[in-house]
């Protein structure tokens, strides 16, 4: 067998491992630029808003929730409610919202309503402005069959900075599913963003450069 001696062997390779002559440098993050600003709006007098959002995970857990808030023209909490769900697609779980959103509303005697969520699919679809659609066309008719029931209704597009409070109860109906009525019992996270928008906090609506 040859025998090799370290003395031969060039420094860099004596530890079994090549030389590195240019350092690592990582590259540089990602820019973020502001492309909106985003800011929750009241509804005019005599409306309400019903702001409705819907949560999936798709990690295994088999976790879906729906969250809704109805305010009036003054910004003021009507109801809100956030509740488990069986796990299904976006669109669906979405349609969800709306749909007991829509049920509550009618419920309370809104007889005006703006509709406003942040899944853009589904808005344009109700909207006439696109026939994509990522739910049951039962459902669908069943959300047309309730919107005709109201004097006045508005369908809008809201980006999820503008969505928050929807959002939170979502989040919320993991740990507990309710419905309020009561502004001052809502969860202190709920009732934070509530606050934000009854104030016009705007918010920054981001994409990477």
């Amino acid at each position: 067998m040859d025998t090799v001696s370290m003395s031969s062997v060039p420094p860099a390779f004596r530890h079994g491992c090549h030389a590195n002559t240019s350092p690592y440098v990582p590259p540089p993050p990602a820019r973020r630029v502001v492309v909106a600003l985003v800011q929750w709006t009241l509804p005019a007098p005599g409306w309400h808003k019903l702001n409705f959002d819907g949560s999936v995970h798709h990690d295994g857990s088999g976790r879906a929730s729906i969250g809704g808030v109805i305010r009036d023209s003054y910004g003021r909490t009507v109801l809100a409610f956030g509740e488990r769900t069986p796990h299904a697609g976006v669109g669906e779980v979405e349609s969800r919202a709306l749909i007991h959103g829509l049920h509550l509303a009618l419920q309370n005697g809104c007889d005006r309503l703006v509709v406003e969520g942040d899944d853009l699919t589904l808005v344009r679809l109700l909207r006439g402005e696109s026939p994509h659609t990522r739910i049951p066309w039962a459902m669908y008719n069943q959300i047309l069959q309730l919107l005709s029931y109201f004097r006045d209704v508005v369908v809008q597009h809201v980006y999820r900075e503008g969505n928050t409070v929807a959002d939170a109860l979502c989040h919320e109906a993991y740990r507990c599913s309710n419905l309020w009525t009561d502004h001052q019992l809502v969860p202190p996270a709920v009732r934070a963003k509530l606050e934000d928008d009854r104030r016009g906090v705007v918010h920054p609506r981001y994409r990477s450069a």
